[in-house]
């Protein structure tokens, strides 16, 4: 229902604050020379580190989490060769260790880990991070692209007390301009079972581990900078084979590229593309009144979509002038991208049968990282009358959506912004109902935090590219959140109280939308978590409605929840979501008024291990509205999968999946059936439907070749019965690089 900025969101889970400890200590902003060797260090990490004597360690002794000193040693060292860095991670714990994780690039953020994080235009450029748990399986992320997958090599190994991680990572997997002079590190470990997160380089002030703010400086760069990029083409062929009836048989073959054109900039681009077996099981039936984001897993999106919609925001409503999933996929894509300088730019056109969506985006970020300008213009246009082609409302469409923003943050206890837009075209009836005005300030320390924002969003502001969750709406939404944490020998690790309001007017003067909640969580030592919420929410129906025909509906759902083997939270602002446990279990219950009736909605899942290297999970939600005219509608979930680890890179997976039943309704006073027509927001209610879903999949990397094998597709609500083989080889460059 609404959409906080990521920092205010984590805080409200993750700032710890010991304010006595932090006042002891004074920024330690690190400065490491790199040690440059002749020969590769030992990477078994079961041999002494006495091998690694010609490379000094650094010692992690702050806990950003908690905001004290570290509770255990950890020392990294980190060395080049000039094609290469290596790294080691020696650490001691005296908490069970946490290594369920066998395959590299899934299930992240579920086991203790160390990483390293690499900056190497120091606050200008790209950010690369590179995490390794206890047994060696890696993950890896980067600000270039989404979907960054290189090559590199770790190890680990345990023993009693602790473990050592070793990392060998190619140089010419990051991008820079090659001055050798402003690469930035940052060593991190996490504890995950106590939330501690041990960093090198801090400031007391500080409550991300990532920040390059507070990252150390990188000495000696000089003759080991980051290579020159390579170009990348990635070639496909695919085999499809299914039933007469189902018109799935087929072959095809594809391409996608990527030609860098500057040390930090590249052309990218698409040619019949074929994104089959690349999305995950997203469905959810989790009531809502407004229309559901879905994350963009297709590989020429992915590339570019970190290049837009970089607004601040605070205290939000959900609202994107750029959601890549509501593009078709192109028969063919360009594409432009990088930073130079302080500057980073994008832009990409997406060209379908008689259909273009093209966008571009220009931002500024200042040389201390306070002051950020953003701008981006976004077109869609489509021709084909008559036909279903173009996907929107109306079969001729042209949409031109300008939007910029200004922002501060002093890196500390500040954040402060202001974004316009305009939207324009002939689906725009009232022209001085397409503009968007957006302004607001986030105020933090360690334990505490409130956001306030004031915005309008006219009735035609509904970029055809984007997705506007609640347009006409003209108000303000205020956040607020205070965390308390416990020392050691406290059962509890954190408890958390926080509270949001919004009140928002249409351009009548009515009010349109009311939010008041006030959310509780506890989490225990031992990874239990105890959340719950109390509040009310309103909504004025939009469509259809005339004069006193208008509903204010509520759409109120307050309850309990309780997770079992629960995630640690993470820190404000951290870059990739590190944080969760691979085996939760948990039961939530919410009820509340819910347009004509009262909704009683359950969501109960588990994942259990199935033997060392495999994983089940089971989940069974429901929504029950008991209507006030009489009759219930229900509805179900029911989901299992099955996922094996064959090696580090190979896996399997089994999913099965059923929605049955009747979706409540939030307007409609009388009961209905799965065939009844109701009024409702476009793009609002799932589909009734007792569809199975089926699908299985077989994938392995190497590092320049891939191969899926699958039957069905996780991504859709209804399977229809086929089976997909797709190869695809790498030449030059590696996949995401």
């Amino acid at each position: 229902m609404m959409r906080t900025m990521l920092a205010t969101a984590a805080l409200a889970f993750a700032l710890a604050g010991s304010g006595a400890a932090a006042a002891e200590l004074s920024p330690t902003l690190g400065t490491l020379t790199i040690t440059t060797l002749t020969a590769a260090p030992s990477l078994d990490p079961t041999a002494d580190a006495a091998a690694w004597t010609a490379v000094p360690g650094v010692a992690l002794p702050w806990d950003v989490q908690h905001q004290r000193p570290s509770s255990e040693l950890s020392t990294a060292r980190l060395a080049t060769d000039g094609k290469f860095f290596y790294a080691r991670f020696d650490v001691k714990q005296r908490e069970t260790l946490l290594q369920a994780q066998h395959a590299n690039n899934v299930g992240d953020g579920t086991d203790d880990e160390v990483w390293v994080d690499l900056w190497p235009n120091g606050n200008k450029g790209f950010f690369y991070q590179f995490a390794a748990t206890s047994n060696g399986t890696h993950f890896q992320y980067s600000s270039e692209n989404t979907g960054y997958q290189p090559t590199w090599q770790s190890f680990g190994a345990n023993y009693d007390g602790g473990f050592t991680v070793t990392m060998k990572i190619p140089l010419e997997i990051m991008r820079g301009t090659g001055s050798g002079a402003d690469w930035k590190v940052q060593f991190v470990r996490v504890v995950r079972s106590t939330g501690e997160r041990q960093i090198w380089s801090y400031s007391p002030a500080q409550s991300n581990g990532d920040d390059v703010t507070f990252a150390g400086a990188l000495k000696g760069m000089k003759p080991a900078v980051a290579a020159k990029p390579k170009p990348r083409v990635g070639v496909y062929g695919l085999g499809a084979l299914g039933s007469p009836a189902s018109g799935l048989t087929t072959s095809r073959a594809g391409a996608d590229f990527s030609l860098p054109i500057t040390q930090t900039a590249s052309l990218f681009g698409t040619v019949h593309p074929d994104f089959s077996n690349v999305e995950v099981d997203q469905s959810t039936i989790s009531p809502t009144a407004f229309p559901r984001f879905f994350t963009e897993v297709r590989p020429f999106f992915t590339q570019a979509n970190n290049y837009f919609d970089n607004f601040d925001c605070d205290a939000c409503p959900g609202l994107s002038n750029l959601y890549s999933p509501n593009i078709p996929t192109p028969r063919e894509g360009f594409a432009a991208a990088g930073h130079q300088g302080q500057l980073q730019f994008a832009a990409f056109d997406a060209v379908g049968d008689g259909r273009s969506d093209a966008a571009e985006s220009f931002g500024y970020t200042s040389s201390d990282n306070h002051w950020r300008y953003f701008m981006e213009n976004i077109a869609a246009n489509c021709n084909l009358a008559g036909t279903t082609n173009c996907q929107f409302d109306a079969p001729l469409v042209h949409d031109y959506t300008f939007a910029n923003g200004l922002s501060y943050n002093d890196g500390k206890h500040l954040d402060a912004y202001f974004d316009y837009g305009s939207d324009s075209g002939n689906q725009v009836l009232i022209p001085n109902q397409a503009q968007r005005y957006d302004g607001g300030f986030f105020l933090y320390d360690q334990n505490e935090g409130i956001a306030f924002s004031s915005r309008k969003v006219g009735l035609y502001y509904d970029p055809a590219d984007g997705l506007v969750q609640h347009p006409d709406i003209a108000g303000y939404g205020l956040y607020g959140v205070k965390i308390v944490t416990f020392d050691q020998k406290s059962p509890f690790n954190s408890v958390g109280v926080s509270g949001f309001i919004d009140r928002y007017h249409n351009m009548f003067g009515a009010l349109d939308q009311s939010d008041s909640a006030l959310n509780f969580d506890a989490l225990t030592k031992s990874r239990i978590d105890v959340q719950a919420s109390i509040g009310s929410s309103y909504l004025l129906q939009q469509s259809g409605c005339v004069a006193a025909a208008c509903i204010f509906s509520p759409i109120s759902q307050n309850g309990v929840g309780l997770v079992w083997h629960s995630g640690t939270a993470n820190s404000a602002g951290n870059f990739p979501n590190h944080g969760g446990s691979s085996t939760p279990t948990s039961i939530t219950f919410n009820t509340g008024r819910f347009g004509p009736g009262r909704l009683d909605s359950w969501q109960r899942a588990t994942t259990m291990r199935a033997g060392m290297r495999g994983t089940l999970s089971l989940e069974a939600d429901d929504t029950r509205q008991y209507l006030d005219a009489g009759g219930t509608n229900v509805q179900w979930l029911e989901r299992a999968s099955y996922g094996y680890t064959i090696s580090a890179d190979s896996s399997f997976a089994l999913g099965v999946r059923r929605i049955v039943g009747t979706p409540p309704l939030i307007f409609n006073a009388a009961p209905v059936n799965c065939t009844t027509v109701y009024v409702v927001r476009p793009g609002i209610a799932p589909p009734c439907t007792g569809a199975w879903n089926l699908s299985a999949a077989y994938h392995h990397r190497s590092p320049h070749d891939e191969i899926y094998a699958g039957y069905g597709d996780a991504s859709q609500l209804s399977t229809t019965p086929g089976f997909v083989l797709k190869f695809i080889h790498y030449f030059g460059a590696e996949k995401g690089t």
